[in-house]
């Protein structure tokens, strides 16, 4: 039995989503390659979704999906923003990364002058200088050469980086390099860079690549997708801009348009992608079938509410850590039902699974976590397809478990039998056994 589930070994570039689409999610891929493919004009996408959505996943499979099986013709670039935020100006990053993807040949002769302009505008005091006749200088244009031509030694170093400081020496590099660009697009095919973990950078250099992007990358058939959480994205801006921003409004000046990855694997939407996550990692990870198909259960009425797939992972781990996993099958439903719940609010909401474990959790808490409503545990409404048997029985399981009564109060000998065969069982001591036997002495540090 494995510990944590175990991660993908994604050679990125070389493939695709082939047999490796539990998600449900190639469509979206194919769609997203299309759109690239065909729009000259530069787009930025987001694709948004919160922490844990299965973001990254997808985009490492796309890079490689994009010609191994959309049968797309672009150049494809993975950027992993938080990994290079160390650096202060993401145009040194971003221009590495997009060389070391070109082929050799003219590709990379004309982008050893876009390197050029790059390293300049972000390294001023190390512009020039004495090495000014280099092949990388000479490739520059006009202005920076004559200020070179007419000056000699620390003088002409001064010059230059006089010239590349002013707002006029800005703009001409800035025109370089889109003129570096333009002719890679041109003379091949369309350039599409991937940016994933963009919303967990400095709030500083996140702004910065969207400010890059907009002023030195938009040109025709150069095309950028974002891996993001917009929501957190704008907690970003008004960190740098101040609360009163309208972050919203402030990004649509970057990016184009944004897409969601569908919730479902299935074009029917009847299975979600968490629980068929959790299915799947469950088998791998060697834990109880009888346990996970319990548990899966339970996560049909989560997930609606929000649990996402890295929800999946920690609630995987902590079925793993519960004493005794294997036999919890076999227990009474009543205790079945209350651990896996800890289960899931351990994993997913610890404020709450700190309350279960304080006596301090109320039902409608439960009830707000599963999403149950009236309408969902009216047994008088059966018929109507709103009852969820599932919802009912959780629902008053914890009922019993928290105040001793079930609702409604005829059930609560049905209830009460869940917990043990002659119904006799003292309510008051359910919760605290169950954290005194099965969650008191391993705590995970996600």
């Amino acid at each position: 039995m494995k510990l944590f589930p175990p991660q993908d070994e994604l050679n990125i570039y070389e493939q695709g989503f082939d047999a490796a689409d539990l998600l449900g999610r190639r469509d979206a891929g194919q769609r997203l390659s299309e759109l690239l493919e065909k729009v000259e004009d530069p787009v930025v996408v987001a694709v948004d979704g919160p922490w844990g959505s299965g973001k990254s996943h997808f985009l490492k499979r796309w890079v490689g999906a994009h010609r191994l099986e959309n049968g797309g013709v672009a150049t494809t670039i993975y950027f992993d923003a938080f990994a290079n935020d160390f650096l202060d100006d993401p145009l040194i990053a971003l221009t590495g990364a997009i060389g070391e993807r070109l082929p050799v040949g003219k590709e990379q002769d004309h982008w050893k002058t876009a390197k050029a302009v790059a390293y300049k505008l972000a390294r001023p005091l190390l512009r020039l200088g004495a090495a000014a006749a280099t092949a990388g200088a000479t490739e520059l244009a006009g202005p920076v050469i004559d200020a070179v031509i007419e000056a000699g030694g620390k003088e002409a170093e001064k010059a230059a980086e006089d010239f590349w400081r002013r707002e006029d020496g800005r703009k001409a590099a800035m025109f370089k390099f889109q003129e570096c660009l333009a002719q890679l697009t041109d003379a091949g095919a369309p350039l599409i860079v991937v940016i994933d973990e963009l919303d967990r950078c400095r709030p500083d250099y996140a702004l910065s690549v969207l400010e890059v992007i907009k002023h030195f990358f938009a040109v025709p058939k150069v095309h950028f997708i974002l891996g993001v959480n917009l929501d957190a994205l704008e907690h970003i801006v008004r960190a740098r801009y101040g609360i009163g921003v309208n972050a919203a409004d402030y990004l649509k000046r970057f990016i184009s348009l944004s897409m969601r990855l569908p919730d479902f694997t299935d074009k029917t939407n009847q299975v979600r992608a968490q629980i068929k996550y959790f299915q799947k990692i469950a088998s791998d990870m060697g834990i109880d079938q009888k346990l996970a198909g319990e548990v899966t259960r339970h996560l049909e009425l989560a997930t609606a509410g929000g649990v996402s797939l890295r929800d999946i992972e920690k609630v995987l781990t902590r079925l793993v850590l519960i004493p005794h996993n294997k036999k919890i099958s076999g227990f009474y439903h009543g205790w079945q039902t209350i651990i896996i719940s800890h289960v899931l609010l351990q994993a997913v909401r610890p404020d709450l699974f700190k309350a279960a474990t304080t006596d301090k959790l109320k039902i409608t808490e439960i009830d707000a976590f599963y999403g149950i409503n009236a309408s969902m545990i009216d047994r008088e409404a059966q018929k109507s397809g709103v009852y969820k048997h599932e919802a009912y029985i959780i629902r008053g399981l914890w009922q019993f478990a928290l105040t001793g009564g079930a609702e409604p109060a005829q059930d609560q000998e049905h209830f009460s039998r869940a917990f043990d065969s002659f119904g006799m069982r003292d309510a008051s001591d359910i919760l605290p056994q169950v954290r005194r036997d099965y969650f008191g002495l391993f705590q995970i540090n996600d």
